[in-house]
């Protein structure tokens, strides 16, 4: 019983922290790459400002909400060679992954604000909020060229 709970915890926290490592990667990659990469998703459409959006739900098992669907939508401009490039992202689950999320977050990126991180590297911004019993965390490309510094010697 007690080697089944380890490697349900195990399994688990490997799909969290995988989850959020192909989640960063989907920011600015194409649509077509996208659903190349994890298939047809469960709906598709336009969003209400005219950005056409990706929705997935995923099943993910974690010892904290057990098992249940993580939803996620990604978000399309266009550039200028007509392509659809993904600038953001939202992932939707169970209030009750929030500690975590704020852990893998504040150990892996540099913390913002209360509730907001930044992976200087790739320039995405993650914003996180609890509400109504659901963790929702939003991700979005920085073009902001905010913290380039001028040395002069």
């Amino acid at each position: 019983m007690k080697t089944n709970l380890s490697l349900t915890f195990v399994i688990g926290f490997l799909m969290f922290a995988f989850s959020h490592t192909t989640a960063q990667a989907q920011i600015l990659n194409t649509k077509s790459d996208i659903i190349n990469t994890h298939g047809t998703p469960f709906c598709s459409g336009i969003s209400e400002n005219g950005d056409p959006y990706l929705y997935y739900k995923y099943p993910v098992t974690t010892k904290s909400s057990g098992t249940f669907d993580q939803r996620k939508v990604l978000f399309f401009k266009e550039n200028e060679n007509g392509e659809e490039i993904c600038y953001k992202w939202k992932i939707l689950e169970p209030a009750s992954e929030t500690k975590y999320n704020m852990f893998s977050f504040s150990r892996d990126l540099v913390q913002t604000d209360e509730m907001q991180w930044k992976d200087f590297g790739k320039s995405i911004i993650y914003d996180m909020e609890e509400k109504n019993g659901v963790c929702r965390i939003t991700a979005r490309y920085d073009n902001e060229v905010s913290l380039v510094k001028t040395y002069k010697m």
